[in-house]
Parts: C-alpha cells; structure tokens; sequence
C-alpha cells in the first residue's frame, strides 16, 4: 500500500525537491516550513530543475504548510503519518528528533532520514524504538535562492537503507516508499550497506564542503585557483579512505575517490560549477554542518588511532568559521569574550 500521509520536515532546497515528487506520486503531504513559511503558505514553490524541467509550481492546494510538526499532528488528528521525511539540517543543538515527536505515532511512523554526515541515526533510534528507521544518501545539487524558489541540477539520487541493518519490518517500508516514489521520478535505491555508502559521500562532502566555504569558491573556482588545489583535495580524500577502511568499509578505496574526482567534479571544468551546502550557508550567513560532515570523522579517526591532519585542520578552521558567523557583530571579528559569553549563555 502507497503512504498515503507524509510529513516533510525541512522544506528547504532538498526538501522542496522531494516535495515535487511526492505531489506527483499523489501522496497526501504537509510540509513544515519555518523561514519560507509565508511564501509556502501563500504562493507555493517554484522550481527550475535540469532533471524536472523549468517553470514547475508546486500551488498551496497540493499540499498543507505548517510551522510545526505539533501542529501537523494537531491537524491530522487521528490520522497518522505513515512516513516523516527529515530533510533539515543536522546541528548537534537541535534535538530534531524531540522537534518531531508529536507527529510520530509508536509502532507505525516510518522515519526517513534525508540528511549529510555519518553517525546521525542514533537519537531518531532511541527516541522511537518501535518505529522503522530509514537512513538515506542523497545526492541533489539544489539551491533554495529564494523563500520558494529553487534551483535544480539534472541528477536526483537517493540511497535508502536500514538503521539497524537487518530488520525485515525497515526494508518493507523502504520498498513501499521505493515503489510509490520512483515512479513520480524518486530515483530511490535500496541499499542495505547504507553506512557504507555514507562513507562514499564523505568522499564529496569532508574535501568540498569546508575549503569551499573557507574559500568562498564553488568547486571549479577551487581547482583553477593555484596548481596546487587538487593536490590539496587529492590529501583529503586519501584520509577519508584511510578512515573508511580502518571502519571496515573496504569498497572505499583510493580508486574510487579518484573515479569520484574524475566523474563527478573535473566534468565541470568549463562551467560555473557547483556551490557545496557550507559555501551557500556562509554566503547566508547560516550554521554550517560541521560535527557531522567534519567533526564526527575525526573524532573517530581519533578513537581509532587514524592519522587525518588535513581533516583536523579543516574541522577546526570551519568550526571556527561557523562560530563567527553564530556570534560576531557585523563588520567585526569574533573576539574571545564575545565567544565564551555567546557560549556561555546558549
């Protein structure tokens, strides 16, 4: 049976894209929606997508916009949501899970989690035990320009695996999600190794995400910026593979980062390139992912006893990035006062 009631959580730029799709599938969704809630509430979403086609308007009517998840539930009454997608940021403060538990119902919420970084699933486990847990790779260059209007790439690919791995009950609901969604244009994959696969995207997201925002370039600028810029990228990845294989994940080789770097990223040598989700939260002066891209990798190179330099100096120079942009003063340096005040007082 299709889901007939999902909850979108994060309608940003990713969400926004699932949101299409799940409005082409027919399913009955509600999306929260906070910072682009009026133009949700009262123009919609407009998207210009390379893979979906330009001009698409997502109107009010086709789906039901709250500010809160409480409030979803309140609405939906005694109809529950099959599937809650969670497609927000991952920020170690936020208890995102706590933020959706009134619209979770025990033993029947399916759980997606649309989300960068490894080690993100375990406070969605403990806080609902009974409820199948789905753990997602995403790979979607998109944009959010405007409240309500995004732009889109022409690649649209969703891993979907199990959290724990090995539960029948899991991989049934991601079935049913695959079959209702991949029609309506999901491209969505099972994959039961799913940890794994979150050590491939590490192989975009740790090299890519901080030096483009530390840099302010998109990926191409990065690369034609000095002869030295791949090689720099180059020792990133070779330390991202060193830590997948000392985690025994083996397929993460120093062939397939290479395989990474030559069809994914040199193919847009030539064109304006891409904005990694740091670079375009630093243009906006947002909070960055850091812990889960950047500081749970070494954190556990650490426990292990991984060498991984590069990766520590790019955590703690982006930790110290999304810091200023949390705390400074406009047209001023975070000083060290302002930092154990800021800190002392959140």
């Amino acid at each position: 049976m299709a889901p007939s009631k999902v909850l979108l959580f994060g309608s940003g730029a990713v969400g926004t894209i699932y949101l299409h799709v799940l409005v082409q599938a027919n399913s009955n969704v509600t999306a929260v929606c906070r910072s682009n809630y009026d133009a949700a509430k009262t123009e919609g979403f407009h998207i210009d997508s390379g893979l979906y086609g330009k001009g698409i308007h997502i109107p009010p009517s086709k789906y039901q916009v709250v500010k809160t998840p409480t409030e979803a539930a309140e609405i939906s009454k005694n109809e529950p949501f099959d599937y809650i997608l969670v497609c927000s940021k991952v920020l170690p403060d936020l208890e995102t899970s706590k933020t959706i538990a009134p619209a979770v119902t025990e033993g029947h919420t399916t759980i997606v989690l649309i989300q960068n970084g490894i080690d993100i699933e375990q406070e969605y486990a403990s806080r609902f035990p009974t409820n199948p847990l789905l753990t997602c790779v995403a790979y979607i260059p998109t944009t959010q320009t405007s409240p309500g209007y995004i732009t889109h790439g022409d690649v649209n690919i969703l891993e979907v695996g199990p959290f724990p791995t090995k539960s029948t009950r899991t991989k049934e609901a991601a079935e049913t999600l695959i079959s209702t969604l991949n029609p309506a244009g999901g491209n969505l994959k099972y994959v039961e190794k799913i940890q794994e696969k979150r050590r491939f995207k590490l192989l975009l997201n740790a090299p890519w995400n901080p030096i483009c925002a530390l840099t302010l370039c998109r990926d191409v600028a990065f690369l034609g910026s000095s002869d030295f810029a791949e090689d720099v990228i180059k020792g990133v990845l070779s330390e991202v593979v060193k830590l997948s294989q000392a985690q025994g994940f083996e397929s993460v080789t120093d062939e397939a980062a290479e395989k990474m770097l030559e069809g994914m990223v040199k193919p847009r040598i030539g064109t304006i390139g891409i904005e990694p989700s740091m670079l375009v939260d630093v243009l906006w002066n947002r909070r960055m992912e850091v812990e889960v891209i950047l500081g749970n990798p070494v954190k556990i190179a650490k426990r292990l006893g991984v060498d991984v330099p590069r990766m520590e100096m790019l955590y703690a120079l982006t930790k110290a990035l999304d810091d200023a942009n949390r705390w400074r003063q406009p047209g001023q340096a975070l000083t060290g006062t302002a930092l154990k005040d800021e800190k002392s007082s959140s």
